[in-house]
């Protein structure tokens, strides 16, 4: 799968913005990036290994909820990250 980082995100990935993984879900997509990348992984997920919830994970341009993380991913499959923004 193709993994899209945005955003100020990119700084963690070596400003790397599609990244190919592998995994046959998008969690486990997840886990291949930020075993590549570990101080992605410190921002990206919580202590317990959630993604914290100041990130969107799309598939194919669908939004998914934290237990819908699990769902199977080809290769040929996008996941998009996006970080909400803050401000006033």
């Amino acid at each position: 799968m193709i993994v899209k980082v945005r955003g100020i995100l990119l700084r963690f990935t070596d400003y790397q913005n599609e990244i190919e993984v592998d995994g046959g879900t998008v969690r486990e997509g997840l886990t291949a990036l930020t075993e590549r990348y570990p101080n992605l992984g410190e921002v990206l997920l919580d202590r317990e290994g959630s993604v914290r919830a100041t990130h969107l994970i799309a598939l194919n341009g669908e939004k998914l909820t934290l237990d819908e993380l699990d769902r199977e991913a080809t290769e040929d499959d996008r996941v998009d990250i996006v970080t909400a923004i803050s401000g006033g």
